[in-house]
């Protein structure tokens, strides 16, 4: 196998930043904020952001980095590319492991509604930007 760690740091920069908007928006309080914080139990609580943000920040660029060099090794170099390469990690990677979490935790299958949705649209929205913008 082999991977090629050339990647394009701009599209991998842009992902990132088009991702944490992503999740800006979809946890307001009118979209998903409040049920989601309702369903693990800080119903009460507001997203601000904090230190905790920087290590989203930090995960979310590992992903899109991630994301760019499976784009590249695997020649995905269109939209359409990054749109497959997304929903493959998406459902793949991020909706079986919000499934077992779920199962294993006994949390509502609603919380993992919202978690799974994030976690793909933001894989879609990632994989698109790098395997387009090489």
């Amino acid at each position: 196998m082999s991977l090629d760690l050339g990647v394009y740091y701009i599209a991998v920069v842009v992902a990132t930043i088009a991702v944490m908007v992503c999740g800006f928006v979809f946890f307001l309080p009118q979209v998903f904020g409040a049920r989601w914080l309702a369903l693990i139990g800080r119903p009460n609580e507001q997203l601000r952001p904090g230190p905790e943000f920087v290590v989203s920040i930090l995960a979310a660029f590992l992903n899109a980095w991630t994301l760019a060099v499976l784009a590249r090794s695997l020649g995905a170099s269109t939209i359409s590319d990054g749109l497959v390469l997304g929903a493959l990690v998406g459902i793949g990677f991020f909706g079986a492991a919000f499934a077992a979490n779920t199962v294993i935790t006994k949390r509502p299958w609603s919380l993992f509604a919202i978690d799974a949705a994030h976690g793909l649209i933001g894989q879609l929205i990632m994989a698109a930007i790098v395997a387009a913008w090489r």
